[in-house]
């Protein structure tokens, strides 16, 4: 246990309370020079209260700060952690946490917990909330540019002071894992200040060529300045309009399963129906073929593949097929296959994994709402799936909501229009 670097770690910005309750865990298992911290991931969960999956995110995110140093990777037996060390230069450069007097999120005295990295996936942020509003954000995981939308640079906010320190730590952050190069180690207040200063106009320039600028620099072979410079010095008046305009078209942003830009995307290719299917004419031969197959295998098997199908087996080991077979099987295929797009969506939701879309597809985040699986509403959704023929939303397992278009099934009509009207409107 090194009650140093505890100590240092409690008084520093951490960006949130998962990540400062981690951090400061794993100080209990260093010694006074930042190493020997191997705990296995399951450990960390339990003692800190934190899901798994939290868990390995955060730790990836210090890793990538540079807060932590892999010293040897586990997994190669049952129960062992990989080792870590903490990057005692880097815990030196941490800010330290807001005081008071500053107000709670430094000299914005914004009262809104301030986005960070460590809300991409839908955790609390704060438990409590800065003021004692509460923050809880439920899974499934909602990134933090589907959440806010983007929309920090619409025109009724350019002049909001309540939003600069959210819009400040949107250029750190980025979208989909892009940080500003260097961020960790840089003043966010200072940034701030910087931002402050500027006009309206400026402060959307400086977010529209955000990425445009980075890009340029790497492209050019030259180190980026600081964030706080780039607002300085207005080095976003540099960058070309059309370079911006090409970037911002090429920008991608994380699809989170079941969160509202996955299930957006989801309705919309729903709608634009499913694609051409067909059922052979010896169907029913290669039902009898298949089933022969299987039952070599496993009687047990081929009854049940013929029980998925409706048909019956006789005594005498005939096939009674209903009558809408082809009907029936019709539809079974445009389920499994007509719709290409979507069973992407859901195997990529099946798996966990997050997804990529281009950028434009945020605007569908304000269209869609969270649903509680064990709703009426979603009892709803599910039957409406059942009526349209269309495949219905994977196993969300312990997910307590999955996203679907605001409105309910009454409401798609009303989604499809808002939806391709502002995906007319970001194209542009």
């Amino acid at each position: 246990m090194s009650i140093a670097i505890m100590s240092q770690l409690f008084k520093a910005h951490l960006g949130s309370t998962n990540r400062k309750m981690l951090a400061v865990r794993l100080a209990d298992f260093a010694d006074d020079d930042g190493k020997g911290i191997w705990p296995t991931v399951g450990r960390l969960a339990r003692e800190t209260e934190l899901s798994e999956r939290t868990v390995q995110r955060i730790l990836s995110e210090f890793v990538d700060e540079g807060l932590l140093i892999v010293r040897k990777k586990g997994g190669w037996k049952p129960g062992e952690g990989t080792r870590y060390d903490f990057n005692m230069s880097a815990l030196g450069r941490l800010q330290a946490a807001k005081v008071a007097v500053e107000g709670c999120h430094g000299v914005t005295h914004d009262t809104v917990t301030p986005v960070t990295a460590a809300t991409w996936t839908g955790d609390t942020d704060d438990a409590e909330g800065c003021h004692g509003d509460t923050q809880t954000v439920i899974e499934p995981p909602i990134e933090p540019s589907e959440r806010e939308g983007a929309r920090e640079g619409d025109l009724k906010d350019q002049d909001d002071p309540a939003k600069f320190g959210k819009r400040v730590k949107a250029l750190e952050m980025g979208t989909a894992n892009n940080p500003w190069p260097g961020a960790i180690a840089s003043s966010t207040a200072w940034a701030l200040q910087q931002f402050e200063k500027l006009t309206p106009e400026e402060r959307r320039m400086a977010e529209e060529r955000r990425d445009a600028y980075l890009a340029e620099c790497k492209a050019q072979k030259v180190r980026n300045v600081a964030l706080g410079v780039y607002l300085r010095d207005r080095k976003f008046l540099d960058v070309s309009p059309l370079a911006a305009k090409a970037q911002a078209a090429s920008a991608k942003i994380p699809v989170a399963p079941f969160g509202p830009v996955w299930a957006g995307i989801r309705a919309l290719s729903l709608l634009d129906g499913h694609e051409a299917v067909e059922v052979p004419l010896d169907v029913r031969d290669r039902v009898r073929q298949m089933f022969g197959a299987l039952r070599r295998i496993s009687d047990a098997r081929g009854l049940a593949f013929l029980q998925g199908k409706g048909i019956a087996f006789g005594a005498n080991g005939d096939l009674t097929f209903p009558n809408d077979f082809e009907e029936a099987e019709y539809r079974r295929r445009v389920i499994d296959s007509g719709y290409p797009r979507v069973n992407e969506l859901h195997k990529q939701a099946k798996n966990r994994d997050r997804g990529v879309a281009d950028a434009r597809f945020e605007a569908l985040v304000e269209l869609c709402e969270p649903v509680s699986v064990d709703s009426d509403l979603f009892e709803r959704w599910r039957a409406h799936h059942e009526a349209a023929g269309w495949p219905f939303v994977p196993d969300p397992g312990q997910m307590p909501v999955v996203y679907f278009p605001k409105g309910g099934p009454e409401g798609l009509h009303n989604f499809e229009i808002a939806a391709r009207a502002a995906l007319k409107q970001e194209q542009r």
